[in-house]
């Protein structure tokens, strides 16, 4: 049944809903949400119609399966084989999704999939969802191979999860010390040095924090170094694979020419949304900075707190309150020129507080520290002091940058 015929049946029901009707059916799908009616259109254009008659298998646990489903009315059971016969996973009804898997990989299925009822279906096929994402490209490549590397580690993690549910919650623990294991691996070793800028990053990883943030630095097409801090927006056993795919996604988009750190975020925005996994996949705040001679360029993506501190004492909030990466495909980031003279430092830190950036602002004018570690160790120190008001002190990446004297 995993290759579906393009058209419904004219036996059974008919089917009455309007192309509107069904557009709606996609948008309530998590891999969809987000995107615009354009986008919905040119996923309902190379979707197939199938019918499915009450008891009969969409596909069979095993199978290989190159398309994945969404219900527009019915509903479907997914079932996995047991020692003396089946146990239910799930039921699921118009509007919901299954067989995502599909659209990375050619693994066997991991559950059979049968109607409860004469169900219609619309089926996406992998080729065809690939083409719209761009075709093969090395976003698309690498995001696949991530995500399908995740998965599998997800999928062993969960098994030691059951295992071992019964014994005080220790299989939860097991995913989240994987959590921060991995949030461990993708952070840098060391803070590059950068002619004309003094410069100074950490990310705070204490052994029971949520591994939910991280910072990261690398060279742009045109040479211009970035620095950028990152915020799973959802601190679960997951948020450090999130963080692993913005990284994934911001190296490898470096390489390419934008007109704009904000074009180039837009791009990996919608990469995500393109790319979601329900369950796995969730938005990412970003903060953004690339340093070119005496100026820098920001743009951020959720918020983050960014601030420039003037050698003269002012201080100016870089907040746009814009939506996190992933949580909207229709957003268009902009970035803003940032003109530094010497002594001017822009700080960038995973703190969502309201009014963080005021705070930091003036923590950072009053005692006038010297040089940016000096700032750094400041920083840490007032956000361990003062952990209320949603902040989470035990998990928070700050970059530091101050302009020195310019080179002759």
């Amino acid at each position: 049944m995993d290759q579906p015929g393009g058209t419904v049946a004219e036996e059974g029901p008919p089917l009455t809903l309007t192309r509107e009707q069904i557009s709606v059916r996609l948008r309530e799908v998590a891999l969809f949400q987000g995107l615009g009616q354009d986008d919905l259109s040119e996923i309902l254009h190379i979707s197939e119609a199938v019918r499915v008659d009450d008891a009969e298998y969409v596909f069979e646990e095993g199978e290989r399966g190159d398309h994945f489903y969404v219900i527009v009315h019915g509903s479907i059971e997914l079932r996995k084989a047991t020692g003396g016969g089946f146990k239910r996973l799930a039921v699921l009804r118009a509007g919901q999704a299954f067989g995502e898997m599909a659209l990375l990989n050619q693994t066997p299925r991991s559950a059979s999939a049968i109607a409860l009822e004469d169900t219609y279906l619309l089926s996406v096929s992998r080729a065809a969802f690939s083409r719209i994402l761009g075709g093969d490209t090395l976003s698309v490549r690498l995001l696949k191979n991530l995500s399908k590397a995740l998965w599998a580690t997800s999928v062993r993690l969960a098994s030691q999860h059951t295992k071992a549910s019964t014994d005080n919650d220790t299989g939860h623990e097991t995913l989240a010390e994987f959590n921060r294991l991995l949030r461990a691996r993708i952070l840098p070793r060391v803070t590059p040095r950068v002619s004309g800028y003094d410069l100074a990053a950490t990310t705070l990883a204490p052994r029971e924090g949520s591994g939910c943030t991280s910072w990261d630095w690398f060279v742009l097409a045109d040479g211009r170094p970035a620095f950028a801090v990152m915020r799973a927006t959802q601190s679960d056993v997951f948020a450090a694979q999130r963080l692993a795919a913005v990284r994934m996604l911001l190296r490898s988009e470096a390489i390419e020419t934008h007109p704009s750190l904000g074009a180039m975020l837009t791009k990996i925005s919608r990469s995500l949304r393109m790319s979601w996994i329900d369950g796995l996949s969730g938005p990412v705040m970003v903060g953004l900075v690339a340093l070119a001679d005496g100026a820098a360029e920001w743009v951020e993506a959720g918020p983050i707190t960014g601030v420039v501190v003037r050698d003269e004492g002012s201080v100016e909030d870089l907040s746009t309150h814009s939506p996190s990466l992933g949580e909207s495909e229709d957003r268009r980031y902009d970035s803003e020129t940032l003109v530094l003279g010497e002594g001017d430092r822009i700080v960038s830190v995973t703190d969502t507080r309201q009014n963080a950036a005021r705070r930091l602002g003036s923590m950072l004018v009053d005692g006038s520290p010297s040089g940016s570690k000096d700032s750094l160790s400041k920083v840490l120190m007032h956000l361990q002091a003062s952990p209320g008001d949603g902040a989470d002190a035990s998990d928070v990446s700050v970059t530091l940058i101050e302009r020195t004297i310019t080179a002759r």
